[in-house]
């Protein structure tokens, strides 16, 4: 179909094999032009022409007696139909009012500049002053809601507000951390036991030395210097004692588990979000479940790469489940052990060097047990900060 033809409207005709030849005559003394033409089954016709055109050749067959059935389309067609719905039009219109209404308030806050502070945790305390998505925009003043927010939130040290049509652009600076008071005196003890390998001291007093054993609370390193001339000094321990340690890692993994067979699934409640208007739309009268997974999925916020927009579909789902009793062999639990067991060697920290790993492994009716007991050199030592009781 050509566009200037469904733009301006046509009129299809269709006729049989035996009235076929009458009517393309028809069309010849008519002077007509044929858009569209095509021989379908039986050796009928059926082509297309301008509404105009049609309105002649519909009265030239009708004075002939000609047979022909005939249908009127395009987007004039589309258009009379479209007005007869009146509901859509009104529908319409209430859209366009809606979207001109809601260029007075907000439709998204998007925050920069934060680090520490989450994006929520501002937009909250910006929230209390009233600038959230759905705020009326007459009625925000964003200089007393920076100062506020500057008061309601000690960690910001500046913040600045920006207006770009619907959508409120914060930025905000941090305040500085403090940096962390190192001047009280402090002992470095021990965080597990071990034997010492290597003493690393960058200030204090070492209360041990290399090849000796030591317990989880022992004191290693003193921040008390005892001077007979000058009395007693105080400073804070600091270094690396390197211990000789061992861990044990316990993995049990049962050979019988529960798991979820899930059912056809349950349509909840639709909810459509409109600022801070909800309409439902559809709500389930029954009862969910006693055994199910609730899903709530909330579309619409992202759409056509649109970020945070104030319209959004949420609807509920119920998944129904019932529990069946499964069991694994000794060869999946072990092979599931084993990966356990390297999630919690890689969870370790790099500095800890390992020297042995001895594995051994208990079945029994009803679970598997994985036992694993490592060797390693590691740094023990952490500080614990005392008080200076002055006489």
């Amino acid at each position: 179909m050509k566009s200037p033809l469904f733009l301006f409207g046509y009129r299809r005709f269709e006729t049989d094999q035996a009235h076929a030849a009458a009517l393309l005559n028809l069309c010849l003394q008519e002077s007509l032009t044929l858009t569209g033409f095509e021989t379908i089954e039986d050796g009928n016709i059926r082509f297309c022409v301008g509404l105009r055109a049609g309105r002649r050749l519909l009265r030239a067959c009708r004075r002939e007696g000609l047979p022909v059935r005939s249908a009127v389309g395009g987007f004039p067609r589309f258009f009379l139909r479209f007005l007869r719905r009146k509901g859509l039009i009104a529908g319409l219109a209430f859209g366009i009012f809606l979207l001109i209404l809601s260029q007075k308030f907000v439709w998204s806050v998007r925050i920069t500049g934060n680090e520490r502070m989450t994006a929520g945790e501002i937009r909250q305390t910006l929230a209390k002053e009233g600038l959230e998505v759905g705020g009326y925009l007459p009625r925000l003043n964003l200089g007393r809601i920076e100062t506020q927010t500057l008061l309601d939130a000690p960690d910001l040290s500046w913040i600045a507000i920006y207006m770009d049509g619907t959508v409120a652009n914060v930025q905000v600076t941090e305040r500085a951390q403090a940096p962390e008071n190192s001047s009280k005196p402090a002992n470095l003890i021990a965080a597990r036991d071990g034997q010492i390998e290597e003493l690393e001291l960058y200030r204090g007093n070492a209360v041990v030395k290399v090849g000796d054993p030591v317990l989880a609370g022992e004191l290693l390193v003193s921040g008390v210097y005892d001077s007979q001339t000058l009395g007693y000094r105080f400073t804070r321990a600091a270094g690396r004692v390197l211990a000789r340690t061992e861990r044990e890692i316990c993995i049990e993994i049962p050979l019988f588990y529960q798991e979820k067979v899930y059912e056809k699934s349950i349509r909840g409640k639709t909810v459509l979000q409109f600022f801070k208007f909800s309409f439902n739309f559809f709500k389930n009268s029954r009862k969910a479940p006693d055994s199910c997974d609730i899903i709530e999925v909330t579309t619409g916020k992202d759409w056509m790469g649109l970020h945070d927009l104030p319209v959004s579909l949420s609807q509920t789902v119920y998944r129904p489940y019932v529990l069946q009793t499964v069991s694994r062999t000794a060869e999946e639990a072990l092979e599931q052990a084993y990966g356990e067991l390297e999630d919690r060697l890689g969870a370790l920290s790099p500095e800890i060097q390992l020297l042995e790993k001895r594995i051994s492994t208990e079945i029994g009716e009803q679970s598997l047990l994985l036992k694993c007991k490592l060797v390693c050199v590691e740094n023990i030592a952490v500080q614990e900060e005392f008080e200076i009781n002055e006489p």
